[in-house]
């Protein structure tokens, strides 16, 4: 075949229905799993590379799998029966059960829009803008996004957003690491155990894998209008997002890591950076500051809406409420309402707060702890040959599903424990 037979071929083959389909499917899982890197992932997984250096980069990447397995059953239940998380729960469990969901979610949710507040907050005061002009700009643009009336002008704002989180790669770039000493460090238990090693271990997990995740991806693949002969796409943009929300992640490690190996401490840290830690301070105190700046702020707004876009689908789907972001608000005035509403509360909490970092932290222990019910109710929906058919899971796929259920709702409560303690 000459190179101009081949060059055809290919140009064939990209405008066939097979690419068409696949890019129409972008979109629910890449929003979500770039808003999992959110404002107090990025703190955490600095706050990692400051205590822990570049051990947990190895935790970061072992998650890859796990997150990619979990939220392809939320997609596959989408796909398979067009209908949300929680009202598949209520249709097959009964209203009770589906409020128990709705009500864990919203406990969580809470927590998440505070941290996510608050890593606004300190991005934003990184460049000199005061925490309360953040918040009310947030909430603003929070607004915007969803009253479009189009779930596909919402979804094309919310990717675009996601791009603010690639700023964390110049970051890490900017940090100039040792690529000899990232290899020797490459344990994934350091020789010098900090005392929070492995609560920023678990911790790690809950930035990785959040329970409202698995709403919103479900949910989000309803409101597209995704079909079951769309699982193919969907199944292949869930495992490049899950690399590439973790390689965020790393990224963000290896930047605070390489900070507190080459870059200068910050005596004096000014008000704005005191609540970093200490490896983001240490690079923030430059033109860095920026970067991180861009990257928190961008992250804290992508997982706000996304967030509250889980809750108001789930709520909207137990209460039967109209729930589409297709509908005009005079339409689903409700679903809007739960959206708009339900962040201000976090967002004064959020004010309130003297330690952010550690509410961050704390948010993503919890997380993991938080995740089982969600995780329980997913296993037995994705297991249930009535429901799913064919693609309903294996007997040993369901087994190693709900052993990693187990493990980490144990994880969960042992790192929530030393992180108290």
């Amino acid at each position: 075949m000459t190179s101009t037979s081949r060059f055809k071929s290919v140009a064939a083959a990209l405008r066939g229905p097979g690419l068409i389909r696949w890019l129409r499917v972008i979109g629910p899982a890449w929003v979500v799993m770039l808003a999992d890197v959110d404002a107090p992932s990025v703190i955490t997984a600095g706050q990692g590379g400051t205590t822990s250096g570049y051990a947990l980069l190895l935790p970061v990447f072992a998650i890859v799998p796990l997150l990619a397995i979990v939220q392809e059953m939320t997609s596959r239940l989408a796909l398979a029966t067009g209908k949300g998380h929680v009202e598949l729960v209520r249709i097959r469990y009964g209203r009770r059960w589906a409020a128990v969901s709705v009500i864990g979610m919203a406990v969580i949710n809470f927590v998440a829009y505070v941290a996510e507040f608050a890593g606004i907050a300190l991005g934003a005061g990184i460049v000199g803008i005061p925490a309360p002009v953040a918040i009310v700009g947030a909430l603003a643009i929070h607004a915007t996004m969803v009253l479009t009336t189009s779930y596909k002008w919402f979804e094309r704002m919310a990717l675009a957003l996601s791009l603010a989180l690639f700023s964390f790669v110049v970051l890490a770039v900017a940090g100039r690491p040792d690529l000899g000493h990232l290899v020797s460090d490459l344990a994934p238990i350091p020789a010098d155990l900090p005392n929070d090693y492995f609560a920023l271990v678990v911790a790690i997990v809950g930035a990785s894998i959040m329970p409202w995740m698995l709403f919103y991806q479900q949910s989000a693949s309803v409101d597209k209008r995704l079909k079951r002969e769309d699982l193919r796409g969907a199944r292949l943009e869930t495992v490049v997002g899950a690399f590439a929300s973790q390689a965020l992640m790393a990224v963000i490690v290896i930047a605070a890591a390489a900070a507190m190996q080459s870059a200068p401490a910050v005596v004096d840290r000014a008000a704005n950076l005191a609540d970093l830690p200490e490896g983001m301070a240490r690079l923030a105190d430059g033109g860095a500051g920026w970067l991180i700046a861009i990257g928190l702020v961008g992250s804290g707004l992508l997982a706000l809406v996304v967030v509250s876009l889980s809750a108001a689908w789930g709520i909207g789907e137990l209460m039967g409420w109209p729930h589409s972001l297709d509908l005009k608000p005079s339409e689903a005035w409700r679903f809007y309402a739960v959206y708009l509403v339900e962040v201000v509360p976090a967002a004064a909490v959020a004010l309130l707060s003297h330690d952010l970092v550690r509410v961050c932290i704390g948010a993503m222990v919890f997380n993991v702890i938080v995740l089982a019910l969600p995780l329980a109710f997913l296993v037995l929906l994705t297991s249930d040959r009535e429901l799913l058919g064919d693609l309903a899971n294996k007997w040993w796929q369901a087994a190693v599903l709900w052993a990693a259920t187990f493990l980490l709702l144990a994880c969960g409560a042992f790192g929530m424990y030393q992180f108290l303690v």
